[in-house]
């Protein structure tokens, strides 16, 4: 009995990491330009989705993504902000202007992205997608050092298919 449960927890996270599920989407960024899996076709890429509670882990998650990757696979971010009122989104945008500047942050203002790609609320999940659109492989949580270790294997991956 006890393998039996051990063999029913291993399975779920294993299906939870790794998947072949298409990616489409198509959201604005902090600056307006649009972003759209249709566009990004033909490119790998990696998406970084978090709330506001998960947004620092998923900043440190890009900056150790970004030194690895810099040059050889697209970073994104990505901010889920169901819930802002429509008059409010102005503001929001130009508060995310003044402090993301380095990177596309993609802004889920219905939490659509966030939803369909099952994220967690309060921490960063990474999203590692290949040039043919589909979702290879999925991380969420903390950017510790084991974990940032899995992900970069997964990118190389898609980066040499």
């Amino acid at each position: 009995m006890v393998v039996v449960i051990a063999a029913l927890c291993v399975v779920p996270m294993m299906v939870a990491a790794s998947t072949d599920t298409a990616v489409v989407f198509r959201l604005d960024d902090q600056w307006g330009k649009t972003w759209s899996s249709v566009a990004l076709r033909g490119k790998p890429y990696v998406c970084i989705v978090a709330d506001y509670r998960g947004s620092e882990a998923a900043a440190e998650w890009g900056q150790q993504l970004g030194q690895r990757f810099k040059d050889s696979v697209l970073i994104l971010g990505c901010s889920n902000l169901d819930g802002v009122p429509s008059f409010l989104r102005w503001f929001v945008r130009s508060r995310i202007r003044d402090r993301a500047t380095q990177a596309p942050l993609l802004l889920d203002w219905d939490g659509e992205f966030f939803r369909t790609y099952r994220c967690a609320e309060n921490l960063p999940t990474v999203l590692v997608v290949s040039a043919a659109g589909r979702l290879v492989y999925r991380y969420t949580g903390l950017p510790r050092s084991d974990a940032i270790e899995t992900v970069s294997f997964a990118i190389k991956k898609i980066i040499s298919d």
